[in-house]
């Protein structure tokens, strides 16, 4: 994830000399002509440099063999001590070795520029020696800036032997360099060099090895490995969110350990408002610590299970007590406090079961009321919402049809009352009479029902009481009643009918028949009916 800047360093070419063009202009004597031809020819040669002189270079550069290194008088002490070392490589066991005709890559950590760069050096006017300590400068400095990001990289932590034998190079190149031996300084820093160059390579790897591993031992809860792991994964890479993430989580994890310790205890001794407090704090330092989660859920759940255990136990002793409202509410906040248990709906069902036979009992006493009362209609609507509440109730089917057949009775009744005059009907008369054996014949006759019967006896006596008619004609109108027979012509006759509505017809040859419908009633003043056919067709 680091971005190294990388700022190749190039050892510059012998140049040319530049040709100083204003003091060959400015030769006193010379006339114009003269100095135009030399400025042309300058111009010319200058070309030559620019373009033909870089290929001729690196020609030579390739028939001609790298000049040899030159050997240090006195024995390097660093190769010293790895000799003496047989577990640790030296410069060159396995590896080649930094030399001047290459110079390793600039580095950089994040975002940080070089802006250096030896393209851009300008030697002109510098002598031999000069360049060499310009050189030996570069290098220098290509190393400081490499010693720098290691050790922002915490090379001291992860590569100790390779970066102590790289100080102990850069050490001797001082020294070489005060000296103003530049060709061993050389040595000293490209060996320098040659050490550090491997690290880069390395730092993504030990950085991954350390997250890794830190990982593990907090998982293990090995706390001082598990530190010691995030301090090295921070020291390489220091932006590394993971890594600071997990470095405070390691920093806490006593603390953490101690609070979860203290929230169990509390827990155990049904402590649950102190254990809930512990856990939280744990969690408040490591928010992704999975006991002290588990924790505060587990204290969580059990409060409200003892809440739930409380709200239960209140609706068992309403539903016991006949306070089917209280157990309700009781039933219904344990509902909610554990929607997915199936105790509560047990509870409310039971609640409704009682509600039901409550209902039921009510009920039955109103509908027994209405049967006694004779008001059929509402015993009936009654018994129905009980058969509503439980269709299988058989003392409310027994009484649904008693009543349908008492109501039925009692319609019966009503309607020959309501039509007196039919019940001269033989047939109608006859039913009538039936019915009223049969009410008189019941085990049980109600008031109600009792007025009914005497009423339909009354009018069945009335019925079959004949009531005199006076007929009054012209003896030329023959005059028939429907239901009777035919009279013929008269001029007055006397008839004895039953009480009823009788319909009178007159005839007479030439004249419009005449229609009458008489009445018959002993409670009526029967005045004599007159039947002529008097309008001539």
């Amino acid at each position: 994830d680091e971005r190294i800047e990388q700022v190749a360093a190039v050892r510059p070419q012998g140049e040319a000399p530049a040709v100083d063009v204003r003091a060959a202009a400015g030769a006193s004597g010379l006339n114009r002509r003269l100095v135009a031809a030399g400025l042309a020819v300058l111009v010319i040669a200058l070309v030559g440099v620019v373009f033909l002189l870089p290929s001729a270079v690196e020609r030579r550069k390739a028939s001609t063999p790298p000049p040899a290194e030159p050997v240090a008088a006195t024995v390097d002490p660093v190769a010293a001590d790895v000799a003496d070392d047989p577990g640790v490589d030296g410069p060159t066991a396995s590896r080649p070795r930094v030399t001047r005709d290459y110079t390793p890559e600039a580095r950089a950590l994040d975002n940080e520029q070089i802006e250096f760069n030896l393209n851009d050096a300008d030697l002109s006017g510098l002598d031999d020696e000069g360049k060499l300590r310009f050189n030996v400068d570069s290098i220098l400095g290509e190393l400081v800036s490499n010693l720098q990001t290691l050790e922002q990289r915490g090379v001291q932590r992860w590569a100790p032997v390779p970066y102590s034998r790289a100080q102990a190079f850069y050490k001797s190149g001082d020294e070489a360099y005060l000296r103003k031996d530049w060709a061993a300084a050389e040595i000293h820093y490209l060996d320098a060099l040659t050490e550090l160059e491997p690290l880069f390579e390395r730092i993504e790897t030990e950085f991954r090895a350390a997250l890794d591993g830190a990982r593990d031992a907090f998982e293990a809860g090995e706390r001082v490995e598990a530190l010691r792991l995030y301090e090295l994964a921070v020291a390489i890479t220091p932006n590394s969110p993971e890594a600071r993430a997990g470095l405070e989580r390691a920093q806490n994890l006593e603390a953490v350990l101690r609070l979860v310790d203290q929230g169990l205890e509390f827990e155990e001794e049904l402590e649950l408002d102190a254990a809930e407090a512990s856990f939280g704090q744990a969690i408040e330092l490591d928010p992704q610590w999975q006991p002290a989660i588990d924790g505060v859920e587990r204290v969580r759940a059990t409060r409200t299970q003892i809440q739930f255990d409380s709200r239960m136990s209140e609706g068992l002793d309403a539903l016991a007590a006949g306070d089917y409202l209280s157990a309700r509410a009781a039933f219904r906040m344990a509902q909610k406090l554990i929607p997915g248990s199936p105790e509560p709906a047990d509870g409310l069902m039971q609640v409704d079961q009682g509600l039901r036979l409550g209902s039921i009992r009510t009920l039955e006493q109103e509908a027994l009321a209405l049967e006694a009362s004779e008001h059929w209609e509402a015993a009936i609507t009654t018994y129905e919402d009980i058969l509503d509440v439980d269709a299988n109730l058989s003392f409310a089917i027994d009484g649904l049809e008693r009543s349908r057949r008492m109501s039925a009775l009692h319609e019966q009744l009503d309607t020959y009352i309501r039509e007196p005059d039919r019940l001269s009907v033989p047939s109608v008369m006859q039913r009538a009479t039936q019915l009223v054996i049969d009410v008189t014949t019941m085990d049980t006759v109600g008031p109600r029902l009792g007025s009914q019967r005497d009423e339909l006896s009354r009018l069945l006596k009335r019925a079959a009481t004949p009531v005199p008619l006076q007929l009054v004609s012209d003896n030329m109108t023959s005059v028939s009643i429907y239901k009777v027979g035919v009279l013929g012509n008269f001029t007055n006759r006397r008839l004895e009918l039953r009480p009823g509505t009788y319909v009178v017809v007159g005839a007479r040859p030439g004249y419009r028949d005449v229609r009458l419908e008489v009445r018959v009633a002993p409670e009526d003043d029967m005045q004599p009916v007159v039947i002529r056919c008097e309008e001539p067709i």
